[in-house]
């Protein structure tokens, strides 16, 4: 430091008070000026401090002392290079971090712009800067949503596994339950249910019961029960996340919701009741903003109205639902939509009896489901060609041995995953192909399994004991998560006899009102299907075959 003593070769002193002074006590350098004393640091005087003397005689500085650890190569100086250094560098990674929140907000207006594989490069190149815990987590996010919207689900997985490394660093249970729920639903889509079913179980362990997140893993769990054939589970799900939905006013996790309802009702054959939750889906998704990333539950809302109304027998609107959402597929990069829209498009060219339309579809839709390792959208594409095959079959058009052998390896694809009610259809479609060819010991054995299968899925209305599900009908589900035939409900509910109280068959629970949802009007379905127009979605289909092939080069 400089020494606040009097130095003898020019007779200047650096006083108490701060400032160096003259023979006649005028101060050289007044205090309060330029010269701020912090630590043993001489660099950090101003440049007003280092001018030349008015009379030109040497600089006040030239004729202070200097003590020991101010010199060069001592250690105060080499811990004041040091500090310097260290404020570069934080200086440095303050930008660095600055510019790399910049690409991650640019990456979302690209994204938002369909313009995903700019996005993408954005934020891997924010990535590799980006410092700060959180930043990265919901950085990993984007990354994650981006390759699911891809069917790229082994990459987002390693996403998945990063955030999840994040969350026990931080030892952040809200950061735990997202991870875990990304990685139940990248499961999910790869055919691991048993698997998505675990990390949805830890997603719920680490998280409260009124959060988004909850419900998102509620809304994955009753998916992994639909497709496990365990609908009551699935509908107790569904129900968390509505109620989370409402709690919380999501309207996207709402749609969400519906959309699941839809596809459970519609799996049971009540396809009045699906069509009137996919109604309430699609109006939700017209109210949200197309722009953001929300516009992928507006596809979904589409698809399902194109299949609701597929099953209820209106072919042309249902095909104009489907070609909107195709359309919409491309041009956003989003190739599970667009797998999927594929195939109930060849659900709606079988219906028409357009068979070799159909079987077309569906290759298409086991190609790209097979390229994206999505194992269920690969066996339901797989069965809808068994469904062509079979009724070629039914025509005399081919040979039993075609539909016995693609049946064979639809049955065991379907074990593998545990669709259980899928196996069960192929059972039967089984035994039929046995019986043409004449093998009643393999008819018998496949009746047999799926009389097994039946029994084990307990479809069966707890008030008639008579199955439900298997055939066309009208279906009602019980606050407490039971499904009934509507007409065994409805005497239920009727009762007013203190004897004969108002209790579910099953679990003997009191029965105070229906689970509609908010969809108890049957008659608002023309309203939701008047307000869209039909009209302007062939328009816009019109423009599919010219826009494909550039869509389909941008995923």
């Amino acid at each position: 430091m400089i020494k606040g003593r009097a130095n003898d070769k020019g007779g200047e002193t650096y006083g108490k008070g701060g400032g160096a002074t003259d023979k006649g006590g005028e101060p050289l350098i007044k205090e309060g000026g330029p010269i701020v004393w912090c630590g043993t640091a001489s660099h950090q005087l101003s440049a007003t401090a280092l001018l030349p003397s008015p009379d030109g005689s040497r600089h006040p500085l030239d004729v202070y002392e200097f003590a020991e650890e101010d010199l060069p190569g001592s250690p105060g100086r080499r811990s004041a290079s040091r500090g310097l250094w260290e404020c570069l560098i934080g200086c440095r990674h303050k930008v660095d971090q600055q510019l790399a929140r910049r690409r991650v907000e640019q990456g979302l207006r690209l994204y938002n712009q369909h313009k995903q594989q700019a996005a993408v490069r954005k934020w891997r190149s924010a990535l590799k800067r980006i410092r700060k815990r959180d930043d990265k987590f919901a950085l990993l996010g984007y990354l994650y949503q981006a390759y699911m919207d891809w069917g790229k689900y082994r990459e987002a997985l390693e996403f998945a596994h990063r955030q999840l490394g994040l969350a026990e660093e931080a030892d952040s249970p809200n950061l735990r339950a997202e991870a875990y729920l990304n990685l139940a639903r990248a499961h999910e889509r790869l055919g691991g249910l048993e698997r998505a079913l675990a990390y949805a179980r830890h997603s719920l362990y680490n998280e409260c019961d009124q959060c988004r997140t909850a419900g998102h893993v509620h809304l994955t769990v009753g998916s992994v029960y639909l497709e496990l054939a365990g609908f009551c589970k699935a509908l107790e799900a569904f129900q968390h996340a509505h109620k989370i939905a409402q709690g919380i006013q999501d309207p996207a996790l709402e749609l969400q919701v519906y959309v699941g309802l839809s596809e459970l009702f519609g799996r049971l054959q009540d396809a009045d009741k699906s069509a009137r939750y996919a109604a309430k889906a699609y109006d939700l998704s017209r109210s949200l903003q197309l722009g953001d990333l929300n516009s992928r539950h507006h596809r979904a809302a589409l698809l399902q109205m194109a299949s609701a109304l597929r099953k209820q027998g209106e072919l042309g609107d249902a095909h104009d639902y489907c070609s909107e959402a195709t359309r919409l597929a491309l041009v956003s990069g989003d190739q599970a939509t667009y797998a999927r829209s594929i195939r109930i498009m060849g659900d709606i060219y079988r219906k028409k009896s357009e068979i070799n339309k159909a079987y077309r579809q569906y290759e298409s839709a086991m190609g790209s489901a097979a390229g994206m390792g999505d194992r269920l959208c690969q066996m339901e594409a797989m069965d809808g060609a068994a469904r062509c095959l079979e009724a070629l079959r039914l025509q005399q058009k081919i040979c039993n041995c075609r539909p016995l052998e693609f049946n064979t390896r639809l049955l065991e694809v379907a074990s593998s995953v545990g669709a259980k009610l899928l196996v069960r259809t192929v059972r039967v479609r089984l035994s039929r192909i046995y019986q043409s060819l004449g093998d009643e010991e393999q008819q018998a054995v496949h009746e047999r399994l799926a009389q097994c299968l039946e029994e084990e899925l307990e479809l069966q209305c707890g008030a008639c004991n008579l199955p439900f599900g298997l055939d066309s009908d009208s279906l009602e589900a019980l606050p407490c998560s039971h499904i009934l035939h509507a007409r065994c409900a409805h005497d239920i509910l009727k009762r007013r006899d203190k004897k004969k109280k108002r209790l579910c068959p099953d679990c003997h629970r009191s029965v105070s009102s229906r689970l509609y949802l908010y969809c108890d009007d049957p008659h608002n379905m023309n309203q939701h299907r008047s307000t869209f127009s039909l009209a302007s979605l062939s328009l816009r289909a019109s423009s599919l075959t010219l826009n494909s092939h550039q869509a389909t080069s941008s995923v």
